[in-house]
């Protein structure tokens, strides 16, 4: 979006891409609209805020890794299987579950490359249950936001 605003002089950002359309709303391509891509667990994304900041401070950061910790452990306590999408940075902050990073935090080209990967890993690893951070709307992170909600079916827990 940051290179189409460098040439055209407005921009508009689809409804579909921003989170869930109204049933009466008609989706203008397949997977604007549903689940796309999700995998067979429920999953759960885990935002810093409305929407997700364009950069996130180390508080943030720390609140969202003890919220998925939280979750994860809620549910690994009644006996589930518990999938974890982290970063490189934060993998050692769950000790438990199957945790996987998903790449680097300042990559969101290794993030976007491992996102589908990832979510059929788990389902290879048949988990009930995935947690995962969320990451900065910048750049690629729009649409790496965008496709981690619609895989969860817009199931967000902003802290």
């Amino acid at each position: 979006m940051e290179m189409l605003r460098q040439v055209l002089e407005e921009i508009t950002v689809d409804p579909a891409i921003l989170g869930p359309l109204s049933s009466d709303v008609k989706p203008k391509a397949p997977g604007m609209k549903y689940r796309h891509y999700a995998p067979k667990a429920d999953l759960t994304l885990v935002e810093t805020g409305q929407g997700g900041p364009a950069t996130m401070e180390k508080t943030q950061v720390g609140r969202m890794i003890a919220k998925v910790r939280a979750l994860a452990e809620e549910k690994l306590s009644q006996g589930c299987r518990v999938g974890i999408i982290c970063t490189d940075e934060s993998r050692d902050s769950y000790p438990e579950g199957l945790v996987r990073s998903i790449g680097a935090r300042d990559s969101q080209e290794s993030v976007a490359h491992n996102l589908y990967g990832l979510l059929r890993e788990f389902d290879d690893l048949q988990v009930e249950y995935i947690f995962s951070e969320s990451f900065p709307e910048d750049h690629l992170g729009q649409a790496i936001m965008n496709r981690l909600s619609k895989a969860a079916g817009y199931k967000i827990v902003r802290i």
